[in-house]
């Protein structure tokens, strides 16, 4: 054998290797695989015989096997038949059954605070967006309950069911079931607007939205006004079909606003149709300029019962700056920051396998701590603005500073594949 013969195969067979046993070298493939699956349409000829030969090499590399996960073992997401402890209690002003949409809508206008807004057991079809008339108080919030969770569902064909754009409202035990002929029309089950502060759903199901809680300013003023101390806490998202829709495809996007905490949720399958582009949706994103967001002991399963269409199908668990925001709906003039001070701690992340569980895109003073992220790239922190402090997480794939980031690690274990 001449020596440039075995000189090119021993290159060959070292590149192999890298290529399929290293981290880098994974991360090299995924991108080489979404690289041909993308420019193969788009080719003819020479080029495109050349890409498809590509990736049949490609294809001899190992994909990643979804993981099973048991949430029943954990104390998140929704728990049925769980009673409402207020529905006894004499300390309300006022108490409200209410049996259909309209007596809902008409209740949910004239609620004042300190007032309970039972619903009563069964089917609502909700083809009008519900609004708020007043808002609560700190010691009299308004309550929307069903007095036993799982007994009360939803149906939302509209753009929006719920719009919340009033302070202290409580939204507890309802599932909300998004049942539009076009996914296109099913974008929110509810929308947090404008200084909607203090506001907390708790305790409910949010099935088959593009994004089931959108929350954004007030842009009419001159001042853009944006909900504070807002608490997501034991809920389930997940869709049981893939969305067919060009929006936004994220279950919790937030945009703007202080002290959201996200907290115990259950977030899975969350994707849009493949369409021979490259789909990008995330779990749950908090961006525009707010502040001290925490997403802390959920968890993300980016494919549970929706299995990937290709690698175009891209799915990110948690992100603090999402794709980035217009500076016209920043909550900063200047949008130098997409979120300052934000925190991810104790969450599992897994079957992310496309991309990252974690995301940050200008996210100034983050510390991700404590997380276990599994099947996925890892983390990616983006440009200047972004410092991260990452302490005591169990990951799979690899921690990047990337276009300038700044990361800072200590303690962290990378599981090996």
């Amino acid at each position: 054998m001449k020596w440039w013969i075995a000189a090119l195969l021993i290159i060959t067979i070292s590149l192999w290797l890298v290529l399929r046993y290293t981290v880098s070298g994974q991360y090299l493939t995924l991108k080489a695989k979404q690289y041909v699956e993308l420019n193969v349409p788009k080719n003819t000829g020479f080029r495109q015989h050349g890409l498809k030969w590509v990736q049949s090499v490609l294809a001899s590399f190992p994909t990643s096997q979804l993981l099973h996960y048991d949430r029943s073992k954990l104390n998140i997401g929704f728990q049925s038949h769980v009673e409402d402890k207020q529905a006894n209690s004499a300390n309300s002003t006022h108490q409200y059954l209410v049996s259909n949409v309209k007596q809902l809508q008409t209740t949910l206008y004239n609620a004042q605070p300190g007032d309970l807004i039972w619903l009563a057991p069964g089917d609502y079809q909700v083809t009008k967006r519900l609004s708020l008339g007043a808002s609560g108080t700190q010691h009299d919030p308004i309550v929307l309950s069903a007095k036993i969770s799982g007994s009360v569902r939803l149906l939302i064909d509209t753009s929006e069911g719920l719009y919340l754009d009033k302070s202290y409202w409580h939204i507890r035990n309802l599932i909300f079931n998004g049942v539009c002929q076009s996914d296109a029309r099913c974008e929110h089950a509810i929308h947090v607007y404008g200084d909607a502060d203090h506001i907390v759903i708790q305790n409910n199901q949010f099935i088959d939205f593009n994004a089931a809680i959108k929350a954004n300013g007030n842009y009419a003023n001159k001042v853009n006004t944006f909900a504070d101390h807002v608490n997501i806490t034991k809920n389930d998202f997940y869709n049981t079909k893939l969305r067919q829709t060009t929006t936004p495809s994220s279950p919790i996007d937030v945009v703007g606003g202080n002290n959201w905490v996200v907290s115990k949720n259950y977030i899975a399958d969350f994707a849009r149709v493949a369409t021979g582009k490259m789909s990008v949706t995330y779990g749950a994103f908090m961006k525009g300029g707010g502040n001290d967001g925490l997403f802390e002991e959920n968890v993300v399963n980016c494919a549970s019962a929706l299995a990937y269409q290709s690698h175009l199908d891209v799915r990110i668990g948690l992100s603090f700056g999402d794709g980035g925001t217009e500076k016209a709906f920043c909550q900063s003039h200047q949008c130098d920051t997409e979120h300052n001070g934000g925190k991810i701690r104790n969450n599992v992340i897994l079957n992310c396998v496309n991309d990252v569980s974690i995301y940050l895109n200008k996210a100034a003073g983050t510390v991700i701590s404590g997380n276990t992220l599994l099947n996925s790239q890892g983390i990616d922190a983006r440009f200047p603005q972004t410092s991260v402090s990452v302490v005591d997480n169990y990951y799979q794939g690899r921690i990047q500073a990337r276009d300038g980031a700044f990361i800072s690690e200590r303690n962290n274990q990378r599981i090996e594949e």
